[in-house]
């Protein structure tokens, strides 16, 4: 969200805007009971990372964010570990019990089991059912906003928002079905998923993230998802990458649902990579495609501007020609692109924890 050519006042008066449009989606956007018993009220500041992983890469009581890397003026910096990745959508009860499994370091010593793996994918649900629920009523207030200006603007505010609203609620649909699946399994054995890769890395590395991404293309080329296909008869096929910077380790995780087709060949190249091909492409993959990562404020102002080419380059999905679109999505996400991203998992970037 670009402030370029704004006067310092101007830039004010839109934040002041922007808050309140958020305020306001945010308020419309809120559930009445806790998504997991049914509970009235009572949400709680529910973390999708971890915290104990955020705090192996605070520094001075804060973390960079993706608004590090695009630098607006009309967005917060920085973070502390109190409000990354905080969604409001479950109660303190089920916070707490649901998914500590997965949400002790002591866990990543070897493998994570289905039972954790299930643990966060229901936990990134949750969280992408909250973050798109919001964006879709903060463009409802936004285009209101527009629309009330003067009839040449509420025209414009059609053209503009009828996409993106369209695009977010699909988001909501498909997120709910994978909350749906993992809700379901979480008092069972059995399970959904399929671990493609787990590497653990003896450094902590300076990243933290955890997150559902729809690959456009694999490391041929091929087509994964058509991210521009709004049949609702399309199903969008995710991989769940999770990145847990431990204390002297990180733990870094692929998996996708056990049903999806469209992986195949992508598992089948990325199996076959050393590790560090393999994290390079993760690597890549965070930064092509994801905005919802933690970084180290240890990390140096010339690493720093070496990831904010591809943060600029992230394509947003509104679109009034969807083929155009598509086309440009599978040249601007192309894993074998030429492109130069700080590889993060690389010793050389390896951080140590805050001294208390």
């Amino acid at each position: 969200m670009s402030a370029d050519g704004l006067t310092p006042e101007k830039i004010i008066e839109t934040r002041k805007t922007l808050n309140r449009l958020i305020k306001n989606a945010m308020k419309k956007a809120r559930h009445k009971e806790c998504m997991l018993c049914g509970k009235k009220g009572g949400f709680c500041d529910s973390h999708t990372i971890p915290k104990f992983c955020l705090k192996n890469i605070v520094w001075n009581g804060k973390l960079n964010s993706f608004n590090t890397l695009i630098d607006s003026k009309l967005l917060s910096n920085d973070s502390g570990i109190s409000n990354a990745g905080i969604f409001h959508i479950i109660c303190k009860e089920c916070d707490g019990s649901a998914f500590q499994d997965y949400e002790k370091a002591e866990a990543y010593e070897t493998c994570p089991t289905e039972k954790m793996l299930n643990q966060i994918a229901l936990k990134t649900a949750l969280r992408d059912i909250y973050k798109h629920e919001i964006e879709v009523k903060l463009f409802e207030e936004s285009m209101l906003e527009m629309k009330e200006k003067s009839p040449v603007w509420s025209l414009f505010a059609n053209i503009i928002f009828d996409a993106q609203i369209s695009a977010r609620k699909l988001d909501v649909q498909e997120c709910y079905e994978i909350y749906d699946i993992s809700k379901s399994f979480l008092t069972t054995s059995e399970s959904w998923i399929k671990v493609i890769s787990y590497d653990r890395l003896n450094y902590t590395c300076p990243i933290a993230f955890q997150g559902m991404v729809p690959l456009v293309t694999g490391l041929d080329g091929e087509i994964i998802n058509d991210n521009f296909n709004y049949n609702l008869d399309y199903k969008t096929e995710y991989l769940h990458v999770a990145v847990f910077p431990l204390k002297d380790a990180t733990a870094v995780i692929l998996f996708v649902n056990s049903k999806s087709t469209r992986y195949m060949k992508f598992e089948e190249r990325i199996t076959r990579m050393t590790q560090e091909q393999r994290l390079e492409i993760i690597n890549r993959i965070i930064f092509l495609y994801t905005e919802d990562y933690y970084l180290s404020k240890q990390l140096d102002d010339e690493t720093i501007k070496g990831l904010q080419e591809p943060a600029r380059l992230l394509q947003d999905p509104f679109t009034i020609n969807p083929k155009r679109s598509t086309r440009n999505a599978v040249k601007d996400y192309d894993l074998r692109r030429d492109i130069c991203i700080p590889n993060l998992f690389l010793k050389e970037y390896s951080v140590k924890a805050e001294e208390k």
